[in-house]
């Protein structure tokens, strides 16, 4: 462990409060299996150099900058900053907001004694004889703490996380790990320490590769919960429409009761479709599934992406939403077609409850028709005051969708003027990605 002059005390020793430097913990909500975590990473800038690389920083979304002291005063940048530091003695010359990172502890002293919040940098070499010193630092409630162990084990991690969920310590990880070079890659090596515990243990990233840096600001923006916009759809019709081919969607995480996930036959929305996590008289419960219909239907993906149900695989992911709108992305461990009969949900949302782009694309397309038409008169089949989707499910009783109010409907049991929760979305889409044209789904 390269610690220089260092003692670890077991007294709690508190440093100054900086709000920046900690991430906002995702909070559970009831019933609600899995979550975020803070997902925080910082980069290492003290080595790089390049224009490029420091611009790609820049609009990441990493929190912290890590600087040398003379890359303070070069080094142009709206992250939080942390300058390196080695001895006690160039504290004086830091301006007040930069935290201080070191691996000496006289310097850390110093840098909270001049109002500076700081954290050690340990580096273990002896994992067994050197990790409870770790612990103690965790213990002692420092502003943040970043680890170098070597090899892919996040145990230890596992137990700093339970330590600083008590100390309020920020737990990072440098990476790359040492002895991973040309095994997995350093984004796989962040993300994998992000999701650490679930809360994730936050992550020290250096890198000279762009590239890279924009993969870890995607791969962390997939992984994060997102808010999606859920409006109440009224049923019009349910026809049994006979066999078909269905999708069993078996991803790796449990889901609660009010998670599932939107499914539509068009591009215009979907409506959402229960996990199997409710009562079945005659089998085992299926926490991991939703049953979600027709092959050709549509299943909404992150980043406004709409997937064919036919198209998933393992490997694919897809978004798991809760009925308050919250939503997180889940990957698919299989998907499962069988043959099935099926029933058709034709439902209508009034163009008064639509988001204002959709409703405004709606309004568009019925201005045309309008302009043709005689006064006094309507285009057969056309309501110009609402926006009609359906969806194609299993017909069986234990399949269910969310109702608008919160509790849940057997699909076979739904009638005209029940009123279901479903996800409005403009349509035209090409290999799932969005895309502006003119496009008719009927």
């Amino acid at each position: 462990m390269t610690v220089q002059n260092s003692r670890f005390p077991l007294s709690t020793v508190k440093s100054n409060s900086d709000t920046a430097l900690r991430a906002p913990v995702a909070e559970r909500s009831i019933g609600t299996v899995n979550f975020a975590g803070n997902m925080m990473w910082w980069f290492d800038a003290r080595t790089v150099t390049s224009k490029d690389v420091l611009a790609a920083v820049e609009s990441s979304n990493c929190s912290h900058i890590v600087l040398t002291p003379q890359q303070l005063t070069s080094v142009e940048t709206f992250k939080h900053r942390v300058v390196w530091l080695e001895s006690p003695e160039e504290i004086e010359d830091i301006p007040d907001g930069v935290s201080v990172l070191t691996n000496c502890e006289l310097t850390r002293s110093a840098a909270v004694s001049n109002g500076h919040s700081a954290g050690m940098m340990i580096r273990v070499k002896d994992l067994e004889e050197e990790f409870p010193a770790c612990v103690s630092l965790c213990e002692r409630g420092d502003e943040f703490l970043v680890i170098d162990i070597e090899h892919a084990t996040y145990i230890p991690y596992e137990l700093l996380i339970a330590k600083a969920e008590r100390s309020g310590t920020q737990v990072l990880r440098s990476v790359p790990i040492r002895n991973l070079n040309q095994v997995v890659s350093e984004v796989d090596q962040s993300l994998n320490a992000l999701s650490t515990m679930e809360q994730g243990v936050g992550v020290l990233f250096n890198s000279h590769d762009v590239t890279a840096i924009q993969a870890l600001t995607d791969g962390l923006k997939r992984r994060q919960n997102v808010q999606i916009s859920l409006v109440e759809a009224e049923v019009v019709e349910v026809k049994h429409t006979g066999l078909g081919h269905r999708v069993c969607v078996d991803t790796t995480s449990l889901m609660s009761a009010e998670e599932g996930m939107i499914i539509g036959s068009t591009g215009w929305g979907g409506i959402f479709v229960c996990s199997e996590t409710h009562h079945l008289p005659h089998m085992n419960l299926r926490e991991f599934r939703v049953n979600a219909g027709g092959i050709h239907s549509y299943i909404w993906s992150p980043e406004g992406k709409a997937l064919y149900l036919s198209e998933l695989k393992a490997g694919s992911e897809v978004l798991c939403v809760n009925k308050d709108g919250s939503a997180r992305v889940v990957t698919v461990g299989r998907a499962k077609v069988e043959r099935r009969p099926l029933i058709q949900i034709n439902l209508k949302v009034p163009l008064s409850n639509l988001p204002l782009h959709i409703r405004q694309q709606v309004i568009e397309q019925a201005a045309v028709n309008e302009r043709v038409t005689p006064a006094g008169e309507n285009i057969a089949g056309i309501d110009s005051e609402h926006l009609f989707i359906n969806t194609f499910l299993q017909n069986d009783w234990h399949v269910r969708v969310m109702g608008a109010d919160g509790v849940v409907r057997h699909t076979t049991l739904l009638r005209p003027g029940d009123r279901i929760l479903a996800h409005l979305d403009a349509p035209g889409r090409h290999t799932g990605l969005r895309v502006t044209e003119h496009i008719v789904e009927k």
